[in-house]
């Protein structure tokens, strides 16, 4: 492609997330609602029109395989052994997008269980060079969106604890204009007991629990 924007996915397994989920949902059970998370966010990126490529990097040879099928929207990226982490897996992202022409590279997780189209396309027309949504506690960043075309290009990643601190205080270093959005659907991520029972509170009924179900039973610990 030329032009436009590139989403980043970054998926570090099927089976080995979610360890902060392990006193509500037990493991096999989390394996099937990471898979059900990945598969509507990917959905939502692709109703949501504001990219014609998302890119999902992931060091897993499962996960790759999976969203090969989704076709030519979506693209795998291996992560190689020798990078791992979250940061370096988003920085593989940015440099494969600006490398693909990209001018922008938009950054989501895969546990955004409230994302719609709409938030997608929020995010997608802020015209700042470094655009912030914290996640619902104000210190995480669950999504973020650099234009390429400038400085942002060097922009160091910073996921982890108080990132959402520490990726303007990246762009400060840059010399960039940074802008905090509250997006609801990106903010809300699905990391933590609290997390899940707030989701079963706002939405009610088997659309999620069902993904921690077999045979009409759930899983749960």
């Amino acid at each position: 492609m030329s032009g436009g924007a590139i989403v980043i996915v970054p998926v570090r397994s099927f089976t080995g997330g979610k360890t902060r989920l392990a006193d509500a949902i037990a493991p096999q059970a989390r394996a099937r609602l990471t898979r059900r998370l990945l598969d509507r966010v990917l959905g939502q990126i692709e109703r949501s029109g504001v990219a014609a490529t998302t890119l999902v990097v992931s060091p897993d040879p499962i996960v790759l395989a999976e969203v090969a099928d989704r076709g030519p929207a979506v693209e795998g990226v291996r992560q190689p052994a020798a990078l791992p982490g979250l940061n370096a897996a988003v920085t593989l992202g940015r440099e494969a997008a600006a490398a693909r022409g990209a001018d922008a590279a938009l950054t989501l997780f895969a546990d955004l269980p409230l994302l719609t189209p709409a938030d997608l396309v929020a995010l997608a027309a802020s015209p700042d060079p470094v655009t912030i949504v914290p996640d619902r506690h104000g210190r995480g960043t669950n999504g973020l969106l650099l234009r390429l075309d400038g400085p942002a290009r060097r922009f160091r990643f910073a996921f982890g604890p108080d990132s959402a601190d520490r990726h303007a205080a990246e762009a400060r270093r840059l010399g960039l204009d940074a802008a905090i959005l509250a997006i609801p659907g990106i903010s809300f991520d699905l990391d933590t007991p609290e997390d899940w029972r707030a989701l079963l509170a706002t939405q009610p009924g088997p659309d999620w629990t069902a993904a921690t179900m077999v045979g009409g039973c759930g899983e749960r610990r």
